[in-house]
């Protein structure tokens, strides 16, 4: 799958709720190409489709978390 591609799937999927995007684990996973259960163990997320703000929220905790564990 191309990233033109990829990207088109993406914005089908998206859903708006009050403004807010929202996005499901399939689109991720074909976006990043991890597995979904990884997104969802990594990002610890479990509800679908996850807001935008909301994965935001989660990938800068898990980077966070991330750097602070390779600092030591």
């Amino acid at each position: 799958m191309t990233q033109q591609t990829l990207a088109s799937t993406a914005e089908k999927n998206l859903k708006s709720t009050s403004t807010e995007e929202m996005v499901s684990f399939s689109t991720l996973s074909q976006m990043t190409g991890f597995p979904i259960d990884f997104i969802k163990k990594e990002l610890l997320l479990d509800e679908e489709p996850v807001s935008m703000s909301k994965l935001r929220e989660s990938m800068a905790i898990y980077l966070e978390s991330t750097i602070e564990h390779v600092r030591g």
